[in-house]
């Protein structure tokens, strides 16, 4: 039994790691030379899913713990509205998107279950060559089969984009994420040394240019003094849940079936537990003798769709809930904020949530 991978991407990587773990022969499909991604993103992962990918990938994985999040309004600079905090456990643990992606691709080149191959995948012609697979998983966006296939979503444009980039600033005790919802949008502060943090800013409106985007940050940055800023990346934020999860012999994953705003950090962590969850799935079909074929697509459908959904439009809630709350001078988050942040039950099931989702 093969399966085929189509797309270049930290998800197909992970995925791939998780096949030959099974001894399953896996072929990925890609425009061209699979080499190191160069970016600036950074990912919060969630305990549990952290421990996974050490898990999976059983190579040595450098991340940076956050022990607590603060999030403070436009109103309420000074003092944070709430504060989440995991009892002897990291909230978060941010790692360098570029740094995994290098060390799942080394671990990639040299399997033997793994073959790379290069293909327009945005010519008909790809449908010729996965073929003769029983599973196909496609986690691209933007190419012939997604184009085609999977265009029925659930759409709702923010009309905003996410400004990323990295500071260099004094050395400081630096294990707490920090998120502010301004009059601009969100803003995160996601620590990776001591001496380095990333930098989320998810500005409400049309682009602008980058001079402009600091001047809000320092404006909003009263917790780092910094000396260095990054290249500055950028890109739309949209809310979107694909309604069909299936075509033939295909399944749709990743950021294909369900993209968040970044604002939680919780965009990667769905996917790890998707990928957890297809894992467990492909485990009952070998235990049984059984092929490795559509039927696993379909019953990862049945048992997630739903459940990203709801997730994803939770996300959406918070998104909506901060956004009025900063246009009426954050007259609703100051009183509720106060009696939740005092609420043992609330804490401790908004934890679990972020680490676990749904899927409890």
């Amino acid at each position: 039994m093969k399966i085929c991978l189509i797309g270049h991407n930290l998800t197909n990587l992970i995925l791939a790691s998780v096949f030959e773990e099974k001894k399953l022969n896996v072929d990925i499909y890609l425009n061209k030379k699979f080499q190191n991604i160069k970016t600036n993103r950074t990912l919060a992962l969630s305990s549990e899913n952290f421990d996974y990918l050490k898990f999976v990938i059983k190579s040595s994985i450098t991340s940076w713990k956050s022990k607590e999040i603060k999030i403070f309004t436009e109103s309420s600079q000074s003092k944070e509205i709430i504060n989440f905090i995991k009892k002897n456990k990291e909230v978060f643990n941010l790692v360098s998107y570029s740094k995994l992606n290098e060390i799942l691709l080394k671990k990639m080149k040299k399997s033997k279950f793994i073959k790379l191959y290069h293909l327009d995948t945005s010519s008909s012609l790809i449908l010729n060559k996965i073929k003769k697979y029983d599973l196909v998983i496609n986690s691209e966006n933007k190419n012939f089969i997604s184009n085609k296939f999977f265009i029925n979503k659930i759409k709702k444009n923010y009309r905003s984009r996410a400004y990323t980039f990295i500071i260099n600033h004094s050395r400081k005790d630096n294990d707490i994420a920090i998120q502010v919802f301004t009059k601009f949008g969100p803003l995160a502060f996601l620590p990776l040394s001591n001496t380095k943090t990333s930098i989320v800013f998810s500005y409400n409106g049309v682009k602008i240019d980058d001079e402009k985007i600091v001047d809000i940050f320092k404006k909003y940055n009263s917790f780092y003094t910094f000396a260095k800023i990054s290249r500055i990346e950028n890109f739309s934020l949209s809310f979107e849940m694909l309604r069909n999860y299936t075509y033939n012999n295909i399944l749709a994953f990743g950021d294909l079936i369900h993209r968040i705003h970044p604002l939680a950090g919780q965009g990667f962590n769905m996917t790890i537990r998707d990928i957890k969850i297809i894992s467990s799935l492909v485990n009952d079909r070998i235990s049984l003798g059984l092929p490795i074929d559509i039927s696993v697509a379909e019953d990862f459908q049945k048992s997630t769709k739903h459940l990203n959904y709801l997730y994803g439009k939770a996300i959406d809630g918070i998104y909506e809930f901060f956004r009025f709350d900063s246009n009426i001078n954050n007259s609703i988050s100051k009183p509720v904020f106060n009696i939740l942040n005092k609420n043992f039950i609330f804490k401790k099931y908004s934890n679990i949530l972020s680490d676990k989702g749904f899927n409890l």
